[in-house]
């Protein structure tokens, strides 16, 4: 009896071990895992080595996420992966797929240390300095001339002009575009100092109340016509001024989609242009952010007509809270100011896909004011214009909040939102040059960025277009030597 249960304990033992066998006679692939991560630090396109075991020879068959956004593998054997951060990553967990096998692998940091060193391995740190670029403080008018000289009625946005490295300047209450040429000088390009919704020669064209303005590739600006409710574009080597889109006539506000002239906008406050020639507008008491194609279609981009809301997704799912200012990323993202959303908005253009990337939306739920913490935990008062570097460095200006506080430039790097200008907290506003936590700002209406980094800001209320420089304000030795 005991030979007979050996033998049928004998026999159970080698089905077990065939039926881990497949049909093939091979047995059956384990799970891959990561090991090691080298740096475990970085930003977007940094290249980074995984180590482990079970990866596959062929980089397409790995598929490695960084908390869920899908990166590019480069080189693979089956212990070693090169791979490049992809754009629109976070801190948290890389995970590595081959063959439907899926293992959780260890954290990645997404971001960079915020302190810079030199050459030596010494901590570097840094002021931002204001100071007046043009026009004259506390004085308004309509003067053209020397930018020391020069006044402006109302000016509401600034823009960079990558094919001059001037400054395009939207004078709002003189109905205005200006120019302020590298060589100091303040002219105008187009308006006629009253209000109008003329198209035709610049020297003859109208607008009325334009907020902001955007420059492309080719040098031609994009105007957010606020009163007119319409986009209109100056074609400076022809000479004129066009209706890009918006309504035509009297019928000029509302909401629709639609081709040039069919399409409708209410109150549009921001714009921004990329390298294909499609403008993104703020079209801010629809709710919405639409954009343009270069045949001069539009179409809703993020929002919900008349829903006012900052829920997240992939629209039409998505609601907006008054959007007043985009700008285009180098990493094809589209940057949005949502004003009484109190946060910043990344939208994909091309899948519509919405969230905060500011991380603010369970956080923030109040207006706040809190600086230098982490993007999770930051508040915003009224964030009105907005504009993103070469580098990914994302500027803010906020407009007078709640009992008059903030009117302040935030910085949001690397996850870390800090204030580089203004005074945070301060129910008052004013007029003071130098550096973070002594200048001072009256309604901060707009931001830009030239090639150097350099920082100008519309202080609409200040009647200025100001100046933040980034200087070095001192070494601290990292090492002694003895």
């Amino acid at each position: 009896m005991k030979k007979i249960f050996l033998l049928f304990a004998l026999i159970l033992f080698f089905a077990a071990s065939c039926s881990k066998e497949s049909s093939s006679g091979i047995p059956e692939p384990q799970s891959p895992y990561i090991t090691s991560i080298s740096p475990n630090i970085g930003m977007e396109e940094t290249i980074v080595t995984l180590k482990g075991k079970r990866f596959s020879p062929i980089p397409s068959e790995n598929i490695v996420r960084f908390a869920g956004i899908r990166a590019e593998v480069l080189t693979a054997t089956d212990s070693l992966l090169t791979v490049k951060v992809p754009y629109g990553a976070s801190t948290g967990i890389v995970t590595i797929t081959v063959k439907n096998r899926t293992t959780n692998g260890p954290s990645f940091t997404y971001g960079k240390s915020e302190t810079e060193l030199d050459k030596d391995g010494n901590e570097i740190e840094y002021d931002y300095i204001t100071t007046t670029y043009a026009g004259t403080p506390g004085v308004q008018g309509n003067v053209l001339g020397d930018k020391d000289q020069a006044r402006f009625m109302l000016p509401n946005g600034v823009s960079y002009d990558p094919t001059t490295g001037d400054l395009i300047v939207a004078d709002r209450s003189a109905h205005s575009i200006k120019r302020i040429t590298k060589e100091g000088q303040v002219i105008l390009i187009a308006g006629t100092g009253s209000s109008g919704r003329v198209d035709g020669p610049i020297e003859t064209a109208s607008f009325y109340n334009p907020y902001k303005t955007a420059v492309d590739k080719l040098g031609n600006i994009y105007v957010a016509d606020n009163g007119n409710h319409r986009i209109r574009k100056i074609d400076l080597i022809n000479g004129v001024v066009t209706t890009l889109a918006g309504g035509a006539g009297s019928n000029t506000s509302g909401y629709t989609d639609g081709i040039g002239t069919t399409a409708l906008f209410n109150t549009v406050t921001g714009i921004a242009v990329d390298d294909d020639f499609n403008v993104y507008v703020a079209d801010a008491a629809n709710h919405c952010v639409r954009k343009i194609s270069p045949d001069g279609r539009v179409a809703t981009l993020s929002g919900i007509f008349g829903s006012p809301g900052i829920r997240d997704g992939v629209w039409p799912n998505v609601t907006n809270n008054r959007p007043t200012a985009v700008c285009m990323g180098k990493d094809g993202f589209l940057y949005v100011a949502d004003r009484y959303g109190q946060r910043i908005r990344k939208t994909n253009v091309k899948t519509r896909r919405d969230s905060d990337y500011s991380r603010i939306r369970r956080k923030c739920r109040w207006l706040g004011r809190t600086c230098g913490w982490r993007s999770l935990k930051a508040r915003f008062n009224n964030p009105w214009g907005i504009e993103i570097d070469k580098n990914g460095v994302i500027y803010i200006t906020e407009l007078e909040g709640t009992a008059g506080k903030n009117q302040c430039v935030r910085m949001l790097k690397n996850g870390q939102v800090s204030t580089i200008a203004g005074i945070p907290n301060l129910s008052d506003y004013g007029f003071v040059n130098g550096k973070q936590g002594e200048s001072r700002f009256y309604n901060p209406t707009d931001v830009t960025v030239d090639d150097e980094g350099n920082i100008y800001i519309a202080d609409m209320n200040n009647y200025v277009i100001r100046k933040i420089v980034k200087v070095k304000r001192q070494i601290i030795k990292k090492y002694s030597i003895f």
